[in-house]
């Protein structure tokens, strides 16, 4: 998997987080694997919101546990945006 979203949004970890983009992988889990806090994931969040233009409920956020699943989240809604449009 190495998709435009998915490298803006390691790119926007890296960036953000600090963290190195060889630990991005799609079945990094954020809590477990890369250590990422509440605080973490809301600052994910808003800057996924910012960035790619995709708005994220709070209550999907926290299904959102893993690079591979914030990447699929993000490409069903773009592409959704892009049919209505």
């Amino acid at each position: 998997m190495s998709s435009t979203v998915e490298q803006r949004i390691v790119d926007l970890m890296v960036d953000r987080m600090g963290l190195e983009p060889g630990e991005l992988t799609s079945d990094a889990r954020f809590k477990e694997d890369l250590g990422l806090d509440s605080l973490d994931m809301v600052e994910l969040v808003s800057a996924m919101e910012d960035e790619l233009g995709v708005p994220v409920a709070d209550e999907v956020a926290l299904s959102l546990t893993s690079l591979g699943a914030v990447v699929a989240y993000v490409e069903s809604h773009q592409a959704g945006a892009e049919t209505a449009a």
